[in-house]
């Protein structure tokens, strides 16, 4: 359903005023709580199945890597099937996922390999989710409320990674995995409701749409052949690939380095996501004072010194500062590589090329994470 409420002034929070977008978007903030959740749960209970780093790491592979191969197809699939349809199947395949993670840790019976399979299972569903919900944003608030929609939708995710993190890691050490990962169920089911409330309204058959396999090989001529666009992603594999350390050992470090226990390392997590509210806060002054290339030379010598902390096993306070200027760097880089990304190619390519190389530790796609900040 388009939105068609034209408003005299647009304020930040003007795109709250339209139902549909308040609903989905609260909605979306109590799924993606309860991805994060989730994901503290999955990521610590590794640390009880093995003490390999291997397979610690894994566990965070097997959730991004569905991202990475499934990018484009997804955004294929977002624009040639019904939205609402297909957000709602993959809602319901994504708390089939977490029931499954609650029967086998309530039973005892979670392997390293059970718990790969099934989160690389709901890797799958976040890289299907992800270019969907991008896409519906503009039938939910006026064209011009769009910017401030989207910034919304950043401030959403941001909340729910300062909360979800740190309320996974306690409810995960004062009683255990399974009610966890039960938490995560239930937020699915607010996020279903939500979507079989919104009466989207279909869009026409046109004889003249693509079907996948040309609306695929489009999207991959777009992408080899825009210079702007593979300077962009040269510039994010270099950063994200060497950060993303942090994100699949930092199980181990919380637990061996720092003697935690699940809930410090929700709180290690937790100071992640105030530190990109932060950096979020802080973006527009840095941008008036310092150009794209100095903010992302900044955003990856502080990530670099937060690694090196790390490594030397600080006290537990510093380590919590050092998780918050990690978050703000995050977010300073992702936010300056997003924009001119955003400006190189169309919402096709947008989607469907970024997303392979957005880790989704920070982004996680699971709930609805509409788009990043922009």
């Amino acid at each position: 359903m388009a939105a068609t409420v034209e408003q005299s002034g647009s304020s930040a929070f003007s795109p709250l005023r339209q139902p549909v977008f308040a609903v989905l978007w609260a909605a979306t903030v109590l799924g993606n709580t309860g991805s994060f959740m989730r994901d503290v749960a999955s990521a610590w209970l590794v640390t009880d199945l093995s003490a390999s780093p291997a397979a610690v790491a894994l566990v965070q592979t097997a959730g991004t890597l569905p991202i990475f191969l499934l990018a484009i197809p997804a955004g294929v699939l977002s624009d040639i099937l019904d939205r609402r349809r297909l957000l709602i199947a993959l809602q319901v395949m994504l708390a089939a996922v977490s029931a499954a993670l609650m029967l086998l840790s309530q039973s005892g019976q979670l392997t390293v390999g059970l718990l790969v399979a099934l989160t690389f299972a709901g890797g799958v569903g976040a890289a299907l989710m992800g270019p969907t919900w991008q896409s519906i944003v503009p039938e939910l608030v006026p064209r011009h409320d769009l910017k401030n929609a989207v910034a919304l939708n950043s401030l959403g995710i941001n909340i729910a990674r300062s909360i979800g993190p740190a309320a996974g890691g306690l409810l995960l050490a004062s009683f255990g995995a399974a009610l966890t990962y039960g938490v995560d169920v239930l937020s699915y089911a607010f996020v279903i409701a939500a979507l079989l409330w919104w009466r989207r309204i279909p869009e026409a058959d046109d004889d003249l749409s693509e079907h996948f396999t040309g609306a695929f090989r489009a999207g991959l001529r777009y992408a080899r052949a825009s210079r702007p666009l593979h300077v962009v992603l040269l510039r994010a594999v270099i950063f994200f690939a060497f950060a993303s350390a942090v994100w699949a050992l930092l199980p181990l470090v919380a637990r061996n380095l720092l003697d935690g226990d699940a809930g410090f390392y929700g709180i290690l997590l937790g100071a992640v996501g105030v530190g990109a509210i932060a950096g979020a806060l802080l973006l527009p002054a840095l941008r008036r004072r310092l150009d794209a290339d100095a903010l992302l030379l900044g955003a990856s010598l502080v990530a670099a010194a937060v690694m090196g902390a790390l490594a030397f096993a600080p006290p537990r306070w510093a380590a919590i500062l050092a998780l918050l200027l990690l978050g703000t760097a995050w977010i300073v880089a992702l936010t300056t590589l997003n924009a001119p990304h955003r400006r190189s190619c169309p919402i096709g390519c947008v989607v469907g090329a970024w997303r392979s190389i957005s880790p989704s530790s920070m982004a996680p796609w699971r709930a609805g994470a509409w788009a990043g900040a922009s």
